[in-house]
């Protein structure tokens, strides 16, 4: 993930790709959040950690180890 994000970075987002398939979705993840923080720290508000609160469906969970699971399995099989 490291190489990814600095091939990211860098404007190579070919690269980056083939590095981590799931460094550019990580990074806008980050940048949203890191948005959001700042709006509620000027807004004198507590939106965020009231959404980070509230539990994660079944389903989601699901999804996103499925995700996980496949993104690991591909830069494993690349390796080889």
């Amino acid at each position: 993930m490291g190489r990814a994000s600095l091939a990211l970075l860098k404007g190579d987002i070919a690269s980056s790709f083939n590095y981590h398939i799931l460094c550019i979705p990580f990074t806008l993840i980050v940048v949203s959040v890191l948005i959001w923080l700042f709006h509620d720290v000027f807004l004198n508000k507590e939106t965020f950690f009231t959404f980070i609160k509230k539990d994660i469906k079944t389903t989601y969970k699901i999804i996103l180890f499925v995700v996980i699971f496949i993104s690991w399995a591909i830069n494993i099989f690349r390796q080889v």
